[in-house]
């Protein structure tokens, strides 16, 4: 999976405050992005589009609230919040020193 058409992809569906985190080790490409939606339905809409773009078969975890969802690919793991639930986890300050620049 390409982390910029990814990338581009969340943008194009009106994701918001969208950041790339790298987290490889040892020669290991690892990376984890967070996103923001505006609504449920608008969660659940994205999940639908990367579940059929990319051929997901994994569990799409957090689907049924729309809160939360989590996508688990081999090298990238995707997570696609409500602002409220982003903020209260505040995964982006333990990622932070990872944080890399993305277009």
């Amino acid at each position: 999976m390409e982390l910029q058409k990814l990338v581009n992809l969340l943008q194009e569906n009106k994701m918001k405050s969208i950041s790339v985190y790298n987290l490889s080790e040892g020669g290991e490409e690892k990376y984890v992005i967070l996103c923001t939606s505006s609504k449920v339905a608008d969660s659940k809409k994205m999940a639908d589009i990367i579940a059929e773009k990319y051929s997901y078969e994994g569990k799409i975890e957090g689907y049924f609230k729309g809160e939360w969802i989590v996508f688990d690919f081999v090298n990238l793991t995707l997570h696609i919040f409500l602002a409220k639930v982003r903020e209260k986890y505040n995964l982006d300050k333990l990622y932070k020193p990872r944080k890399v620049s993305i277009k």
